[in-house]
């Protein structure tokens, strides 16, 4: 996905905070076509609901008995067997789910038009707007911020555009560490991160594993696996400011890939850990085709 930076500057002039609106506004209906015409014929039903509902659909027929709501009466069935008969109604799946989105300023970063950022955007609309069925309701945690779950297409665009903006600095460790008090009935949690820096955060998505199916969607960048440029440069950690300047030859640019591979075989084993299902994105490939090929062979939450 190619798109304007959604986070805006910290400038604070009203025209430049209506460009940020318009551009974000913009993102979010490209966003919308993307889902319900690229992903949605291919991964509708892919989030199945894990709890059940009251129900409106006729079930299987059975003998009546005192007590039973006389507006259930199967008339075909029991004029044929001359025994009164009553339907059911089949329960309806209700699914509950959870974005857990690492907000870090981290993510404006990027080696190419795409940023993280702008996958952390697109993930969340593929999750909340292929889980918005009837019934369903989805909600939002992010670095210490919070949106309880609810339904319906304005609910889904108010989560993807809280993503699309929001920075925190909380971590996963500590959003996690909240959810299962925070969301006792959820069916499915999905975490979207780049999963760098300390994996403080593998014990609570653990706890998060046990009660829940888990979904990881892992951002990738590939100056996240190998060092960008050559010669003397100059690097900034967005969070902090602080400048580095690194003179890249070919044995500091060995030692970073020797790094960013443990690191990311580190991850891998806390995400196994917790059972969950694993989806990258990468911000020099097509997120759709990613996203689509990797989630389709299976479904989320099957019971």
């Amino acid at each position: 996905m190619s798109a304007p930076d959604v986070t805006g500057g910290a400038g604070g002039a009203a025209e430049g905070a209506s460009s940020v609106d318009r551009d974000l506004g913009r993102v979010l209906r490209h966003l919308e076509l993307t889902v319900t015409r690229r992903l949605d014929g291919l991964l509708r039903g892919a989030f199945a609901s894990a709890a059940t509902g009251p129900g409106t659909d006729p079930d299987s027929a059975r003998e009546y008995v005192v007590g039973d709501d006389v507006r259930l009466m199967d008339w075909s069935v029991t004029a044929r067997t001359g025994v009164a008969h009553v339907r059911d109604p089949e329960a309806e799946r209700e699914l509950e789910s959870w974005i857990v989105a690492e907000s870090s300023p981290r993510l404006t970063t990027g080696s190419g038009p795409t940023t993280k950022r702008h996958l952390l955007t697109a993930a969340t609309a593929a999750v909340a707007l292929l889980a918005d069925n009837p019934g369903d309701r989805t909600g939002l945690v992010a670095d210490g911020s919070f949106i309880p779950p609810g339904q319906g297409r304005a609910h889904a665009m108010r989560l993807i555009s809280h993503a699309a903006r929001h920075v925190g600095g909380s971590g996963l460790a500590t959003d996690l560490g909240t959810l299962p008090s925070r969301a006792p009935r959820a069916g499915l949690v999905t975490v979207i991160s780049d999963f760098l820096g300390p994996v403080d955060w593998a014990d609570a998505l653990r706890v998060v594993g046990t009660r829940t199916d888990v979904l990881a969607i892992r951002l990738i960048d590939p100056a996240d696996e190998a060092l960008p440029g050559d010669g003397p440069v100059r690097l900034s950690d967005p969070a902090t400011g602080e400048i580095l300047e690194l003179d890249i030859d070919d044995a500091t640019r060995e030692r970073y890939a020797d790094s960013a591979r443990a690191h990311s075989a580190q991850v891998t084993a806390a995400l196994r850990s917790a059972r969950a299902r694993i989806v990258e994105l990468r911000t020099d490939r097509d997120w759709v085709l990613d996203f689509a090929r990797q989630m389709a062979p299976g479904r989320i939450g099957a019971r």
